[in-house]
């Protein structure tokens, strides 16, 4: 059984979550909170996997409570509830720790099935919004190896360590470097991991 809390400062909104979630039979909601202090406080009492977590909400926003979840609480999985669409407000969650991003227009079997994936320690973000994201900025998509290359480069390795480390000539990893600077628009090294980080891609 999946517990969870919801977090929304609007009455309608939460009664129906609470009704689309009732019937489910792995979830049950064990609480709401009509802000993020409110929240806080109930966490105290009562046992949680997941938090539903509007992010605008008063007196504690959902992007504060999201990130003392994260700080005090690291086996609970929060799924950020919103309507906004614009990708800042999604890697702002995610860097405070969120596992799901879930737009508030999502469908009912959506909203279930996000809920799951962050119990299975999955990351989700919303199919709509990933899809008018794609749209607008244009999705960079990196191979596994320019991936790889990417780490060892955030953490400061040289093109020669990268390449005795993962077998490569450093030609290769040269050339790598290079093509991730040309596919994410970056002046140079640094940038290209500011970039990775501000997107997403690479962990802080």
């Amino acid at each position: 059984m999946i517990r969870v809390i919801l977090a929304e400062d609007h009455d309608i909104l939460r009664d129906g979550l609470q009704s689309i979630l009732a019937n489910d039979d792995q979830i049950k909601i064990v609480g709401e909170a009509s802000n993020g202090k409110m929240l806080i406080d109930l966490m105290k009492t009562v046992p949680v996997d997941v938090v539903l977590m509007d992010i605008n909400m008063p007196v504690m926003n959902g992007l504060e409570a999201t990130q003392y979840i994260t700080e005090n609480y690291k086996k609970v999985k929060v799924v950020a509830l919103s309507m906004m669409e614009h990708s800042s407000y999604l890697q702002q969650m995610l860097k405070a720790g969120a596992k799901g991003y879930i737009l508030k227009s999502t469908g009912k079997n959506e909203l279930i099935s996000a809920i799951k994936k962050v119990m299975n320690n999955e990351i989700y973000i919303s199919q709509e919004m990933a899809l008018k994201q794609d749209e607008k900025e244009g999705k960079i998509k990196l191979t596994k190896r320019e991936l790889q290359v990417l780490e060892l480069l955030a953490e400061g390795l040289t093109n020669k360590e990268i390449a005795e480390k993962i077998f490569l000539s450093k030609r290769t990893v040269e050339t790598h470097r290079k093509n991730l600077i040309v596919k994410t628009k970056s002046k140079n090294t640094s940038s290209l991991i500011k970039y990775a980080i501000n997107e997403g891609i690479l962990k802080p």
